[in-house]
């Protein structure tokens, strides 16, 4: 379940902030859920995932952070890991977490193995 946070919260709390749109990642981050979400007066501003070492926001208004870099190409890639249905479940979900990982990398984040 995410609770409701403030923009001035992520900031001052997370590490490596980043960001992009709304949907720009819903493949590539379809294995994980939100840990928070901000809203003001104009009602959901954006979602906040912990993922490898990048706090990464999507959504409309107000995100934070540098914008991610590589989103369309990775988000393709799990868009047609997701797309082949003679492929087992399990395996689009390691395929994608796997290429999830690649992201993080490209974009500041730490992979502990």
């Amino acid at each position: 379940m995410k609770y409701k946070t403030t923009r001035k919260a992520v900031v001052n709390g997370s590490v490596n902030v980043r960001c992009c749109g709304y949907c720009d990642l819903s493949y590539l981050l379809r294995n994980h859920e939100p840990i928070a979400y901000t809203a003001g007066v104009y009602g959901w501003n954006f979602d906040i995932f912990e993922v490898y070492g990048v706090t990464i926001c999507t959504g409309y208004r107000g995100i934070p952070g540098a914008r991610l870099e590589g989103v369309k190409e990775f988000e393709e890639k799990a868009r047609k890991i997701w797309a082949d249905y003679s492929t087992p479940y399990e395996t689009q979900r390691a395929e994608t977490e796997k290429l999830l990982k690649e992201f993080c990398k490209l974009n500041g984040g730490v992979i502990y193995e």
